[in-house]
C-alpha cells in the first residue's frame, strides 16, 4: 500500500473544499503521478479530520440555478453530463437525483421532468415479445440459455416434499400441505385434524405459550378479540391452568363490555 507524503496530505488539505472524493484523487494523482483511488481519498480525509464536501459547496447557487434553467427535456443522467461538462464537477444520474430531492425537501423546487429512459412504460412492449430463439438470440446465446433454463419434470435441489416440515423467522412450526410451495402453520393444521376448519378470525394459541408443544391439548382457540386483551391484560401465562383461567375472565369481561352497550343505547 502506498504511504502518503506530508506533501501530498497538505496538498490534500488544500484542495478538498467545494471537491468531491473523485475530483480530489483526479488532482492528487495528475501532480504526483500516483494512482490513488476515490476510496482511499475518503479514506484519508476521515483520518485527516478533513470533513467531506458539503452539500452547498458543492451545489452553489449558480448551480442550482444552471440546473432549473437546462433540466427540462433531460433526464438526470443527461443533466449530470451537462453539469460536468458546464461546472467541471463529477456527478452523476443517482447524485442528481439526490439533488433534486433535497431540492424539493429543503426549497420547494421541483426539477423532476418524469423522464427515465432505463424503465418501461405503459404501452411498451419488449423487443423479443412473441418471438422464438432463434429469432433474436445468436447461437452461442442459445446454448448457454438452454443449458441454465429450467426444464419439464427438473426438480429444483430446495424442493420439499408435501408433508416437510420447517421453522419460521418467528418460532412457528410450519407443515408443507400442498405444491408447489403451498405450507400452512402445524398447530393449526393439528387444531383442524381433531375439530374441523378453523373459522375465520379465529386464532390457535399455546396455553402454555410454548411454540413448540404441539399436543391437540395444548391448543386452544380464541377470537381476534379475545387474543387482543389476553395479551394487554397481561393474562397469558406459561402455566397451561393459569392461561385457560384468563381466556375464561376475557370472555366475561367482552360479555360484559356488549351489555353495557346494549344498555347505554336503551
Amino acid at each position: 500500500m502506498r504511504k502518503w507524503t506530508k506533501e501530498q496530505e497538505d496538498y490534500l488539505r488544500k484542495i478538498s473544499p467545494g471537491k468531491l472524493d473523485q475530483q480530489i484523487a483526479n488532482l492528487i494523482n495528475e501532480k504526483f503521478g500516483t494512482s490513488y483511488t476515490k476510496a482511499a481519498v475518503n479514506t484519508k480525509r476521515q483520518k485527516l479530520g478533513i470533513k467531506l464536501s458539503d452539500w452547498r459547496t458543492v451545489w452553489t447557487d449558480e448551480v442550482i440555478q444552471f440546473m432549473i434553467e437546462n433540466y427540462e427535456g433531460k433526464d438526470n443522467i443527461e443533466l449530470a453530463a451537462l453539469l460536468n461538462e458546464r461546472f467541471k464537477l463529477n456527478t452523476n444520474g443517482k447524485r442528481v437525483c439526490n439533488v433534486k430531492s433535497n431540492l424539493i425537501r429543503r426549497k420547494g423546487i421541483n426539477l423532476r421532468t418524469g423522464i427515465n429512459r432505463g424503465c418501461y412504460r405503459k404501452g411498451m412492449a419488449p423487443a423479443n415479445k412473441g418471438k422464438k430463439w432463434d429469432e433474436f438470440m445468436s447461437k452461442e446465446g442459445q446454448e448457454n440459455s438452454r443449458k441454465t433454463c429450467f426444464k419439464k419434470g427438473n426438480i429444483p435441489p430446495c424442493h420439499r416434499e408435501v408433508g416437510s416440515e420447517r421453522i419460521n423467522v418467528d418460532g412457528y412450526h410450519e407443515i408443507k400441505v400442498e405444491e408447489p410451495s403451498k405450507w400452512k402453520l402445524k398447530h393449526r393444521v393439528i387444531y383442524e385434524q381433531h375439530y374441523g376448519e378453523i373459522p375465520k378470525g379465529i386464532k390457535i394459541i399455546f396455553a402454555d405459550g410454548d411454540k413448540n408443544n404441539l399436543d391437540i391439548s395444548n391448543l386452544i382457540a380464541v377470537s381476534s378479540a379475545e387474543e387482543l386483551h389476553l395479551n394487554k391484560d397481561g393474562l397469558r401465562f406459561s402455566d397451561k391452568e393459569l392461561t385457560e383461567t384468563g381466556i375464561n375472565i376475557t370472555k366475561i369481561k367482552l360479555k360484559l363490555g356488549e351489555k353495557r352497550k346494549w344498555k347505554s343505547l336503551w
